[in-house]
């Protein structure tokens, strides 16, 4: 009966593996089908669609403008993020904790299309337009909620006893967050940098309504190229995008000891 229990255990396991990662396998398993539609009955295997990426320059530069905005909010975000968990998790901290907590996560709570189209009257108001930074500004706004939850994990375990330690031997507060708190929270941190990256990275919604055709991100491209033609390169694509994320996060979790999953 014991043995019974564990081979459906792992018959159950396979099988909500193969449904999360059964798509990804079809698309990455469609980069290398030659004919010229998506989908398509599968011809054989060819290299060809992951050559044409890099005669199309509007991917690429797609792939500079998404990395760039992506790093910029992923790091703006990650500090706000910072300060304000550490705000709420210290003890001795002003009351309503729980609702401001509520506050910050409020973009999780509104629908993408809803979020870009206020953020979109709102950088008109301020004359901002739908340049570069507001872009970056309104990813950011998106990520942090995310950041803010992975902070407040780390922070649930840490030890505050240990800055009032180095601060009793001569510490400042800034050397205090220097040589204590930031390297405590470095797994958290990074986590929280990584995943608001890929959000960032792959958002579309967003991009849609704040972009320009001197920063167009290429999930933009991408749409862009789907409304005219749909074939195996935006699956080349996809797939790429798979394995960089998938690299990083073993990367992290080999190298960095951190993980983006439990």
């Amino acid at each position: 009966m014991k043995q019974l229990c564990k081979a459906a255990g792992g018959l159950y396991l396979a099988l909500l593996y193969l449904f999360v990662a059964g798509p990804l396998l079809f698309v990455i398993a469609t980069s290398f089908n030659p004919a010229t539609s998506f989908p398509a009955p599968f011809e054989g295997l060819t290299l060809s669609w992951y050559t044409a990426i890099l005669a199309r320059p509007e991917f690429l530069s797609g792939a500079g403008v998404s990395a760039l905005v992506a790093a910029l909010a992923s790091a703006l975000a990650v500090m706000v993020a910072f300060l304000a968990a550490y705000a709420l998790s210290r003890p001795g901290g002003a009351g309503g904790r729980g609702a401001m907590a509520t506050l910050l996560a409020s973009p999780l709570l509104v629908p993408q299309v809803v979020l870009s189209l206020a953020m979109l009257q709102l950088a008109s108001a301020w004359g901002v337009g739908t340049g570069f930074w507001g872009l970056v500004a309104a990813h950011a706004v998106y990520v942090m909620p995310f950041a803010l939850r992975l902070v407040l994990t780390g922070l649930a375990r840490f030890d505050f006893a240990v800055e009032e330690a180095c601060r009793s031997l001569g510490g400042g507060w800034w050397a205090t967050w220097r040589e204590v708190t930031l390297p405590l929270l470095r797994p958290s941190l990074v986590a929280g940098f990584t995943f608001c990256f890929i959000l960032s990275f792959v958002n579309l919604p967003l991009s849609l309504f704040l972009t320009s055709p001197s920063t167009a991100t290429l999930p933009i491209v991408m749409f862009a190229y789907i409304e005219s033609r749909i074939d195996p390169m935006i699956a080349a694509v996809a797939s790429v995008i798979v394995l960089v994320a998938g690299l990083a996060t073993i990367l992290l979790d080999r190298y960095l000891h951190v993980r983006l999953v439990d």
